[in-house]
């Protein structure tokens, strides 16, 4: 009998809580990049609070999510981007292209933990490509100088960006599109910059956002995306 490896033992560890239907479904809500009380996430999923609580601590116990306690509320969070991008990934080589089951406004835009995601970011980071704003080398993504020239305008922090080193820029491959779009630092400045700009709003609904009439005007302007 073949032996079981620390790697292996971990992974059907990890396989096993996100073939949970309920388990999945809060991380994916959590994918949003914001922190979500139990009844918040128990309302958007259609269960009971006791159900999403006792969900909740095995995904903590397996080092998926944090929580912060707030007077009487305790807010749950992904742990870090490093669980967001395991997360879209795995959706990513699950789903087709523009999976059906995906709600028509989270296929065109949405966030990806601290990152927009979907068909506007995909065609963001291409865009992006085409303009020599970003550079691939490998598998590898940089921030060329006119990339950097081009965030500061839209108000990202290039400061920030400078400073992230090799995490300034990575690729992140879409769940819906099963193409890239940017993650690392400068995906997190862009989202930043497009709500601050008011070009983008968060809406209702975990994860989703939608596009200002001036952010698409401005979009296609300063960034070269065309809006159908």
């Amino acid at each position: 009998m073949a032996r079981v490896t620390t790697t292996s033992a971990g992974l059907v560890r990890i396989g096993a809580l996100i073939a949970d239907e309920t388990r999945a479904e809060i991380l994916c809500a959590l994918m949003d990049g914001r922190a979500h009380t139990g009844s918040e996430l128990a309302r958007h999923i259609g269960v009971s609070g006791s159900t999403v609580s006792e969900h909740l601590s095995k995904l903590c116990d397996a080092d998926l999510l944090d929580v912060e306690a707030q007077g009487r509320h305790r807010y749950w969070r992904l742990r870090d981007p490093q669980v967001a991008g395991l997360l879209e990934s795995l959706g990513a080589r699950a789903s087709s292209p523009a999976d059906p089951r995906a709600p028509a406004d989270l296929v065109h835009a949405r966030t990806c933990y601290d990152h927009l995601a979907g068909e506007l970011a995909v065609q963001i980071y291409e865009r992006l490509l085409a303009d020599g704003h970003l550079a691939e080398d490998g598998g590898d993504v940089a921030i060329t100088p006119t990339g950097l020239e081009l965030l500061a305008a839209i108000g990202a922090d290039v400061d920030a960006l400078r400073g992230a080193g090799r995490s300034a820029a990575r690729p992140c491959l879409d769940w819906t599109q099963r193409r890239h779009h940017l993650a690392g630092a400068a995906g997190k400045e862009l989202l930043r910059a497009l709500i601050d700009n008011g070009w983008i709003k968060r809406g209702q609904r975990p994860r989703s956002v939608r596009i200002t009439e001036a952010g698409r005007k401005s979009i296609t302007r300063e960034l070269g995306v065309a809006f159908r």
